[in-house]
């Protein structure tokens, strides 16, 4: 393929010139000034410099902003710095209480507004509106993540799982937090400022996705209820809606903001163990929204 576009443009590039050598040779000749035979010399210069095969894009190479193919892109520079989590005791909470079985309890998440603090605001005006209410995490892939938080999945048709949002976009505020197992993120269309409603959580550490995601926080506890959604039965192909679908409903029977004061939560963070499950950087992933 690579061969095939080369070639292509090198048809491009050199038509042009024996297009206009075979003009340059129709026309009588006729004696040129030293001003006039300089710019034509600068000219074709510039021309060869312009056409240098290190100067021409490859068209066959993704870009970097296309999240379907995020899990197959480099990341970016930077991203092997160590980071450290932003630390501070009156970060807000976000608790999923959870109703499936498997899967039945309750996730915590502890909101980093340090990380992205629009996005953060956004989640918790949503969540404050009822807004994740009954809504379900439609997508479960082990040893990647769980994705969530679409109105749509409140009806019985599950064909338009993962379409849904609150009808407006937000601005990606991608960071350098990495995507460990528990790291909280926002799904997006695939396009850049995007961001809508939906979110998930990682099963696994899955570093290619860093920089292309925002962050918004980390599971606290509950890590144990996203290892059991695992467990669910999963349309893997796509028979009765999109591809990898719960078939029966893991359902976000309410989901709130309280503040580090009303709750009991004792702190585990992500840096628990992975699960038997968990695979670091599984190259078939990706994050673009269903």
């Amino acid at each position: 393929m690579h061969f095939t576009l080369s070639q292509s443009w090198r048809s491009m590039t050199e038509r042009p010139r024996n297009i206009e050598g075979a003009a340059l040779r129709e026309r009588p000749h006729r004696p040129v000034g030293l001003r006039l035979a300089i710019t034509i010399l600068l000219a074709l210069t510039a021309t060869a410099i312009g056409c240098d095969d290190s100067n021409v894009s490859d068209s066959s190479e993704p870009e970097v902003d296309s999240l379907s193919d995020a899990s197959a892109a480099s990341a970016p520079e930077g991203m092997s710095e160590p980071f450290a989590w932003p630390e501070d005791p009156n970060h807000l909470l976000l608790t999923l209480e959870i109703e499936s079985d498997p899967g039945r309890g309750t996730i915590t998440i502890e909101l980093m507004p340090e990380l992205a603090p629009v996005t953060v605001a956004h989640v918790i005006d949503l969540a404050q509106k009822n807004y994740y209410d009954g809504t379900t995490f439609h997508r479960v892939i082990p040893g990647f993540m769980i994705q969530g938080g679409d109105p749509n999945s409140r009806d019985r048709d599950p064909d338009n799982d993962g379409q849904g949002g609150p009808g407006f976009s937000i601005d990606d505020e991608f960071g350098n937090a990495p995507f460990l197992r528990g790291v909280v993120g926002m799904g997006n269309t695939g396009r850049r400022n995007s961001t809508g409603g939906q979110f998930f959580i990682m099963h696994a550490d899955n570093r290619n996705l860093d920089g292309r995601y925002t962050v918004i926080g980390r599971v606290v506890t509950g890590m144990d209820v996203v290892d059991s959604i695992m467990e669910v039965s999963i349309d893997r192909i796509g028979r009765w809606g999109p591809k990898d679908r719960p078939i029966a409903n893991v359902v976000m029977k309410s989901v709130e903001i309280e503040s580090p004061e009303t709750s009991e939560v004792q702190h585990s963070t992500t840096d628990d163990p992975q699960s038997a499950e968990s695979v670091e950087n599984p190259s078939i992933n990706s994050l673009a929204d269903l």
